[in-house]
């Protein structure tokens, strides 16, 4: 009897190790997500910027993404991102830095982002819309 309360208490602990190892590659893949879509900001890759956006509702569209050819971005500092692995989403808090081309002026702006995970797909999609920055 003494044997059988071990075993499960082995198995009890491997089940629990294997959810955290799960969380974790989860978590490694939305940070993964967070740097490409930073880096395609940074180097005015829009197109695989918005191909990390994906909203929940089917029916929502991105908006269009052709003015950001007007701006430069100069910084992308993740503030804050708190993720929830049980609900699938996370929040972060981006602060980009940016130039208008045309004026040279510098500005700053808070982007708040919404991340889900597709548990089929695996894979994490940003679920807001593209920051807006002052074009002109």
């Amino acid at each position: 009897m003494k044997n059988i309360k071990w075993l499960w208490l082995v198995v009890f602990i491997l089940l629990s190790g294997c959810a955290h190892v799960h969380e974790q590659k989860s978590l490694e893949r939305l940070d993964a997500q967070q740097k490409l879509f930073m880096k395609a900001m940074r180097w005015k890759s829009y197109d695989v910027a918005a191909s990390v956006i994906r909203f929940e509702n089917p029916a929502r569209r991105l908006a269009a993404i052709d003015g950001l050819n007007k701006i430069t971005i100069t910084s992308y500092d993740l503030i804050a991102s708190i993720a929830n692995y049980e609900e699938g989403t996370a929040e972060a808090q981006v602060l980009f830095g940016y130039i208008q081309d045309d004026t040279g002026r510098v500005y700053q702006l808070k982007h708040a982002q919404h991340w889900w995970l597709d548990k089929e797909a695996k894979r994490w999609y940003l679920g807001s819309d593209m920051p807006e920055f002052k074009l002109n």
